[in-house]
């Protein structure tokens, strides 16, 4: 082949630069593909939620609301699904104020008193480990003995139970993080044990403590096992309400998809207001390894 016809050669910049455009481009369509498998649930569910009864089986289907209406949401709502939300969000946020009180002074403990025992944070995480079904018969018996079976604060003793060992372990990693040098200016300058925890600990340990509130609320908001068990018709959390759907009639797809997107409002809500403590709390963890 001839000099003329060879074809001509990209240079070493070029040939870099193509091969980054490339990557770049499959990795956007890699997640391009993931967050439309992640919204396609959530977006069929906010259009069977604003779909009339009828067109809900109509044929052939169709794929928006002809016509849109807000009565599904009524409807979930006196049926169950507004008791459910009003109960699922006094356990979950009792339950989280409760974990974060008792958790963050056993995790400054674990942090700074026990730092060399890395056993004992694994030991304290595995408890988050059980399977619910280990201690949900413990506490069934335990609460009928103490008149605490259906009852909220029975609810949130068990929900507390689950989540603790999180929210210390969590607590613990972030409390590492912060230099020691604070606690001990301030102890030189003669600052109470409490004005240190006050005005240092907590402002510094704010990303993390977001940060477990989010995934203890979260936890604790759709938890099934144990309101299911541990209750019966004074307390009726969300999940459960959702369950009785399927169980005493028809399920109504176009009340369920209502009541799950009004679910999904309290997580995402507090999820968008502490969005900059949970950038920083994973930019943090990040910095620290």
């Amino acid at each position: 082949m001839s000099a003329a016809t060879r074809a001509p050669r990209l240079p070493p910049r070029a040939k870099l630069r193509t091969e980054e455009l490339v990557g770049s481009a499959v990795r956007h369509a890699i997640l391009i593909v993931l967050v439309i498998l992640c919204l396609a649930p959530i977006v069929w569910l906010l259009i069977t939620a604003f779909k009339p009864y009828g067109e809900l089986f109509s044929s052939p289907p169709t794929l928006f609301p002809i016509h849109p209406t807000l009565v599904n949401f009524a409807g979930g709502w006196s049926v169950g699904g507004g008791r459910g939300i009003r109960d699922s969000l006094i356990v979950a946020t009792s339950s989280t104020v409760l974990c974060l009180i008792l958790g963050f002074p056993a995790a400054y403990a674990l942090a700074r008193r026990f730092a060399a025992h890395g056993q004992l944070s694994f030991t304290i995480l595995s408890l988050r480990m059980l399977p619910p079904i280990v201690p949900v018969i413990g506490f069934y018996l335990m609460f009928q003995k103490l008149h605490l079976y259906d009852t909220y604060i029975g609810l949130i003793i068990a929900y507390t139970f689950m989540n603790l060992p999180l929210v210390i372990w969590l607590l613990a990693e972030f409390i590492r993080q912060i230099p020691r040098s604070y606690e001990d200016a301030a102890r030189i300058d003669g600052a109470p044990w409490f004005w240190m925890f006050r005005d240092i600990l907590l402002p510094l340990s704010a990303p993390g403590i977001m940060t477990a509130a989010i995934l203890s609320m979260m936890f604790a908001w759709n938890e099934f096992l144990f309101s299911l068990v541990l209750t019966g018709d004074n307390v009726i959390t969300l999940p459960k309400a959702l369950a009785d759907f399927f169980l005493f009639q028809e399920p109504n797809w176009g009340q369920l998809g209502a009541i799950g997107i009004v679910a999904m409002g309290p997580l995402l809500v507090l999820s968008y207001l502490m969005q900059r403590y949970l950038i920083r709390s994973f930019t943090a963890e990040l910095g620290g390894r």
